[in-house]
């Protein structure tokens, strides 16, 4: 499994034919065009051209197809009323959608080699095609598995371990003793293994504690731009397989997330929490220190996580509770207006 913007080089191609991308999807081409018909994107209904595909999700889109669209459409393979002159049936639309979309995605920063204006240390080891592009630096005892990519201002600390067909964009800082896994994408201006926030009070002012752990990025997780994730105290920090963190989120040191996880937009997790696998948090949910979130768990946008949560739990609000009781605590809100003025009412009339 490859991360999202990584093809070898072998597999970069601009063009391709009808049959060629029903080889990487699950569909049944139903059209007027041959099977030897060029597609070279993809593209809106809207700009929809002959050379250029699309997806149809919904009857709306169905219809707008119908009118404006001169390439192929994806559909659901259940859709039967149309009228749209070329078509793929997928079973899973948005899915066959990605995998062609990826086919035409170029690779970011894909230069194998090192830049003369890169930084390399003592004893970095590089592996076969991997581009290290300008202005990076890379600590000492360092270890870059193959087909990694690093942009340009990279700066990677000592001994740190970079897995095969990783992605690093611009600006990353990866500190010393961090450890990243195979087919990980890291947007630009993140820093992994940065200190964590940890503080002893005495004598009247705020001692630092040395944070002397790291953090561990397993396989396929994809990290989004200007992320922060501290490193231990003494441990680990840990991020497993396959989770996918948004853009502007930050982790606290010690905190460990399971595999499979969504981290939305502006979420905020205290030092040595631990969530489970498969948990979402939406946009904006801040967690507690020293909370523990089991798997299949929700949170919805802007939550206050204060306490544990059980897993295949939905929870909302400030703080967060069971979804069917924030709910109800919502509605009764919303009527303690009418409640007040029936209970001056009711004075008046004593």
């Amino acid at each position: 499994m490859k991360p999202s913007g990584y093809k070898d080089k072998n597999e970069v191609k601009t063009t391709y034919k009808i049959k060629e991308l029903l080889t990487k999807i699950d569909g049944q081409y139903e059209g007027q065009f041959p099977l030897e018909h060029t597609i070279r994107g993809v593209s809106s209904i809207a700009n929809n051209r002959l050379d250029r595909i699309t997806f149809a999700e919904n009857q709306k889109h169905i219809k707008e197809a119908e009118k404006k669209a001169k390439g192929v459409v994806l559909v659901d393979e259940n859709c039967r009323e149309n009228d749209i002159k070329n078509l793929i049936k997928v079973k899973n639309l948005r899915l066959s959608y990605a995998q062609i979309a990826q086919l035409f995605n170029p690779v970011p920063y894909y230069n194998p080699g090192v830049d003369q204006t890169a930084v390399l240390k003592k004893n970095v080891s590089i592996a076969q095609n991997v581009s290290i592009n300008s202005g990076s630096y890379i600590g000492e005892n360092t270890i870059i598995e193959k087909d990694v990519v690093i942009a340009p201002g990279v700066k990677i600390g000592r001994n740190v371990r970079i897995g095969s067909n990783t992605v690093i964009h611009p600006n990353v800082v990866i500190e010393r003793d961090s450890i990243i896994g195979k087919d990980v994408i890291i947007e630009a201006s993140t820093v992994i293994g940065s200190e964590g926030y940890g503080y002893v009070f005495s004598e009247g002012k705020h001692h630092h504690i040395p944070q002397l752990g790291n953090v561990i990025i397993e396989d396929e997780v994809e990290i989004g731009a200007v992320v922060t994730i501290d490193r231990a105290t003494q441990t680990s920090t840990i991020i497993k397989r396959g989770t996918k963190i948004d853009n502007q989120v930050q982790i606290g040191h010690n905190v460990q997330i399971g595999s499979n996880c969504l981290l939305v937009a502006h979420v905020a997790i205290g030092g040595s929490s631990i969530l489970g696998d498969n948990v979402i948090l939406a946009g904006r949910v801040a967690v507690f220190d020293h909370v523990k979130i089991g798997d299949n768990v929700k949170v919805g946008a802007a939550s206050i996580v204060t306490s544990d949560i059980p897993e295949d739990s939905f929870y909302l609000g400030n703080p967060a509770q069971e979804r069917i009781n924030e709910l109800k605590a919502r509605a009764l809100k919303n009527k303690l207006v009418n409640y007040r003025k029936e209970i001056f009412d009711l004075k008046k009339e004593k």
